[in-house]
C-alpha cells in the first residue's frame, strides 16, 4: 500500500481540529468542507494522509495563516490592504471563487490594465480600481454601502467599521434567502438575529463594543457559513 493510502496520523487529524476552529467553522461546515475536499469522506478519522494534506493547507488558507497558496509580495501598501480587505469580503460573500492574491491581481489587470498595486500610481486608476471592486460586491453581493452624507463626519475608523457592517448585513440577507438563517433569541426581524450571532463570534453584546478585528472575525465565520450552505446548494 503506497504510503499516500495509510490513514491520516493522529498528528494531522488534531492539526485539522486546531485549524477547523481557528476557521470558525460550525460542524455542518467543517463536515461539508471535508466531503468537498475528500470524495464525501465527513470525518478526519476517515482521510488518508494525501487527504489530510489537502485539507491541512485548504484550511490553513480559510483560516487566515501564513504562507498562503497564491500570495504575492508588495501588497502591504495602504492601496493594496483596501483591495485585498475587498477581495476578501467578496469570498466571504460567495462570489469571488479564488481569495488569493493571483486572482486578485487578474481582476485588477482586467479593471485598469496594469498588473500590480505598485504600478497604480495614478490616483485616478487606484479609485477605479477601488471602486470597481466595490461596484461588484454592491451588484452581485447585494452590499448596501453606507450614503456618504451619513458617514462625512465619522473618523475615518468609524468609516472603515461602518463598511464592515455593511459587509456582514449583506451576508446575512444572502443567507436568509437561502434559508439558512434560524430564529435567535426575540428578535422579530431576522436580520436582528444577526446581532446575536455576531455576539457569540465575538463575545460582546454591543455593536459598539466591536472592533474592526471583530468585525472581520464574524464575517470569516459568516464566509464560511454561506459558503458551505451554497456548496451544499450546488
Amino acid at each position: 500500500m503506497p504510503l499516500s493510502a495509510h490513514l491520516a496520523t493522529t498528528l494531522m487529524i488534531s492539526t485539522i481540529h486546531v485549524l477547523k476552529a481557528k476557521a470558525k467553522f460550525d460542524d455542518d461546515t467543517y463536515r461539508d468542507f471535508l466531503a468537498q475536499r475528500a470524495g464525501g469522506k465527513r470525518s478526519a478519522k476517515e482521510l488518508t494522509t494525501s487527504e489530510a494534506g489537502r485539507v491541512i493547507e485548504d484550511l490553513r488558507s480559510v483560516a487566515g495563516e501564513a504562507n498562503i497558496r497564491g500570495a504575492i509580495a508588495g501588497l502591504d501598501s495602504a492601496l493594496g490592504g483596501k483591495l485585498r480587505a475587498l477581495w476578501i469580503a467578496g469570498y466571504n460573500l460567495g462570489i469571488v471563487r479564488e481569495r488569493t492574491d493571483r486572482a486578485m491581481l487578474a481582476f485588477l489587470q482586467r479593471q485598469t490594465g496594469v498588473s500590480h498595486v505598485r504600478f497604480l500610481k495614478d490616483a485616478k486608476a487606484a479609485s477605479s480600481a477601488i471602486e470597481g471592486l466595490k461596484s461588484w460586491l454592491e451588484r452581485d453581493g447585494g452590499v448596501e454601502w453606507p450614503n456618504r452624507d451619513d458617514i462625512e463626519d465619522l473618523t475615518e475608523g468609524d468609516r472603515v467599521i461602518a463598511s464592515k457592517r455593511a459587509i456582514l448585513n449583506a451576508q446575512w440577507r444572502k443567507l436568509i434567502e437561502i434559508g439558512e438563517v434560524k430564529t435567535i433569541g426575540q428578535a422579530v426581524d431576522p436580520m436582528e438575529d444577526l446581532q446575536f450571532y455576531a455576539g457569540r463570534i465575538a463575545r460582546k453584546n454591543r455593536w459598539d463594543a466591536f472592533s474592526t478585528r471583530d468585525h472581520d472575525d464574524v464575517q470569516k465565520a459568516l464566509g464560511n457559513k454561506l459558503r458551505g450552505a451554497l456548496a451544499r446548494q450546488e
